[in-house]
């Protein structure tokens, strides 16, 4: 599936289920995820939800870490999926990453895989926006291509995508009443105002 020149299929890798049967698995480990959060779910409680046994897990899934990449990605590119067609009809750079921004955090206020991780562990949620290896690197890649144009090209995108999701980042999980972003009105003022300066910035050429 391609968008803008985006595969996503290539982008996300393995985060997708090859059958019905990794399927099945990964929703296990979702709803595992949902009910306990990451840490305190074990492959056992995983194997014992999908009524298989710990080495069918590991044969079919991988290890915990594995699990965990694949059910995030599963989600990002579910999300992407059914909101890109909103989001690529906006003519800027800066009107789709707005666009992106609205709809993301909206997510986040009721997704129960976030909602959960902002229970058991936000210092997971944090990580996987922040941390250069995290499940969310991915999404990077997806909001860089999803900007970028022939006003912004992909070095640029890739920069200013960085930006964007460090920002949202600290958004989520430490609100301000300065810049509150809580409804869809708010975060699209929010988006408007201060994401053009970060892309028109994010244009002008890198250090070398």
């Amino acid at each position: 599936m391609t968008h803008r020149g985006l595969d996503i299929e290539q982008l996300f890798g393995t985060g997708l289920a090859t059958d019905a049967e990794h399927g099945r698995l990964l929703d296990a480990a979702r709803a595992e995820f949902i009910e306990h959060g990451f840490r305190r779910t074990s492959v056992g409680d995983i194997a014992h939800r999908a009524g298989v046994s710990r080495p069918t897990i590991y044969r079919r899934l991988g290890d915990k870490d594995d699990i965990v990449r694949q059910v995030v990605v599963r989600e990002v590119v579910s999300f992407f999926v059914s909101v890109s067609g909103r989001i690529l009809t906006r003519t800027a750079p800066a009107d789709r990453a707005a666009e992106a921004f609205v709809l993301g955090v909206r997510e986040c206020r009721r997704h129960p895989l976030v909602i959960a991780l902002r229970q058991f562990e936000p210092d997971t949620l944090t990580s996987f926006f922040t941390e250069s290896a995290a499940p969310m690197e991915p999404i990077r890649a997806a909001i860089a291509m999803t900007i970028a144009d022939d006003s912004l090209p992909l070095d640029s995108a890739l920069r200013a995508a960085e930006m964007l999701v460090r920002v949202t980042a600290s958004l989520l999980m430490v609100p301000t009443d300065v810049l509150p972003i809580d409804t869809d009105d708010r975060a699209r003022w929010f988006a408007r105002t201060y994401f053009p300066p970060i892309i028109e910035a994010s244009s002008r050429p890198g250090p070398e």
